[in-house]
């Protein structure tokens, strides 16, 4: 049985350090692959508009150019290339002979176009991905669960709970269902 889990809280709630946080901890055992969305000249805790970001592929030394602020911080350009690479390589990858526990880092407005991780999100979605851990920024969270039919999973929000007691409750579910 496929569990996806779909972590969210406010700009800088730390839902980027959760993540990396919990591919750490779920990373022995495990096929574990995805991005963290990275914002590499931000002020931690400052909801600046983000100087660019780049996406870190989890479990690999390898980054990607991801966005770039338009002029008069007039929301960000995307590189085609990275979109490429996730549309194509990557998402048949997922589809093909994925991870057994995909995470993928900010869901928002991108993907509520049918651009960004989209295909990536669809793929694992479709191919039954074990575990699929996904970060929704938090005004898109209603309609990344509608549009993707996601009522069933598992929701964390970090704007209520900590992140010691958000990894213990992932561990417990995954435990449960593992069973």
């Amino acid at each position: 049985m496929q569990k996806i889990i779909l972590i969210t809280g406010a700009v800088t709630s730390g839902k980027t350090t959760f993540l990396s946080s919990l591919a750490g901890r779920l990373s022995s055992g495990w096929a574990v692959d995805g991005f963290l969305a990275k914002a590499p000249e931000r002020i931690h805790c400052s909801a600046q508009f983000a100087s660019g970001y780049v996406l870190c592929r989890l479990g690999k030394e390898e980054t990607y150019p991801w966005a770039t602020p338009r002029e008069n911080n007039n929301g960000y350009f995307f590189d085609p290339d990275t979109q490429y690479f996730l549309d194509h390589p990557f998402a048949r990858q997922v589809a093909g002979n994925g991870p057994d526990i995909l995470l993928l880092d900010e869901l928002g407005k991108l993907e509520l176009k049918g651009a960004g991780l989209e295909k990536v999100l669809q793929a694992a979605i479709q191919a039954g991905i074990s575990m699929l851990v996904c970060t929704v920024k938090k005004r898109c969270f209603n309609d990344i669960v509608e549009k993707y039919n996601l009522q069933a999973a598992l929701e964390i929000d970090l704007d209520i709970m900590d992140s010691r007691h958000a990894i213990e409750k992932i561990i417990r579910y995954i435990n449960v269902m593992g069973s």
